[in-house]
């Protein structure tokens, strides 16, 4: 017998693996087609669902509730949204709205939540004004991004907000980043400013409630420089009306110029080291 012949040999069943082939093909037809039937059902159910939603009369719009306005007359939002009262819900434009909405002076942000089955929600963040700026012959409200947004209404009033004046669009911007950036970081100081006024090419003449005078200046450690200001002023007693302007665009020293008849009528220099 020769060794190297396999010792066992079935013979090949051809039938066998053919009908193993024909069941496997079969299984992954029926698979196939049962996934298709399936997406069929889904893609039949979404569009049943989809139109008895988009045309379901207990979805149109009965309610619209506004959380967020305090300045914003709500009479202004309702002129804006009455349009949409009696709209399926789910056909309603959410970016459309927020365009209207935004266009109103003291918008700032407005997000929109659809409540089902019938409702509406608008929440609104209103813009903050930093300022009042004097623009031709009218005082508006500017926010801390250099927009006037609003003229000055009574029912708002003018609560301590420092006044820009003598400033077109550039120098705008300008006097409303240094009074951002000290409200920010400095609130003490920035509330003691009534007024702004650029200079060229870079620098500011602010008044100060306080010392009932100008105080020039830049932007560059100014918050420090003015509270060594104050310093000088406890120090000298110099109370309010009794300089003429104070000088803070120098480095290491400040500037005061003091009104006639008072102590230091000569004027005087303090250093700030």
């Amino acid at each position: 017998m020769d060794s190297t012949q396999p010792r066992f040999l079935r013979p090949i069943d051809v039938a066998r693996i053919r009908r193993n082939q024909n069941k496997i093909h079969v299984q992954q037809v029926l698979r196939i087609a049962r996934t298709v039937v399936l997406l069929l059902l889904a893609a039949v159910t979404g569009l049943w669902i989809y139109r008895r939603t988009q045309s379901d009369l207990r979805f149109a719009v009965k309610s619209i509730e506004v959380a967020g306005i305090v300045h914003t007359p709500r009479a202004e939002i309702d002129r804006i949204t009455a349009r949409y009262v009696g709209t399926n819900l789910f056909r309603i434009d959410i970016a459309g709205i927020q365009s209207d909405v935004r266009e109103l002076s003291w918008i700032n942000r407005i997000e929109i939540e659809k409540k089902l089955p019938d409702t509406l929600k608008i929440r609104v963040v209103e813009r903050t004004p930093i300022a009042l700026a004097l623009m031709g012959s009218k005082l508006r409200y500017v926010d801390e991004h250099g927009v006037a947004f609003a003229a000055l209404s009574p029912s708002v009033g003018n609560p301590d907000l420092p006044l820009i004046s003598g400033a077109s669009d550039a120098e705008l911007e300008r006097c409303v980043t240094v009074l951002r950036d000290l409200a920010r970081t400095d609130p003490l100081v920035y509330s003691r400013i009534s007024e702004v006024k650029p200079l060229p090419p870079d620098a500011f003449a602010l008044f100060d409630r306080e010392l009932g005078a100008f105080v020039y200046a830049s932007a560059k450690d100014l918050s420090q420089k003015w509270r060594s200001l104050h310093a000088v002023a406890r120090a000298e007693r110099l109370g309010p009306g009794s300089i003429a302007y104070a000088d803070l665009r120098f480095d290491n020293r400040i500037v005061i110029k003091p009104r006639e008849g008072n102590a230091l009528d000569q004027g005087a220099t303090h250093g700030t080291n």
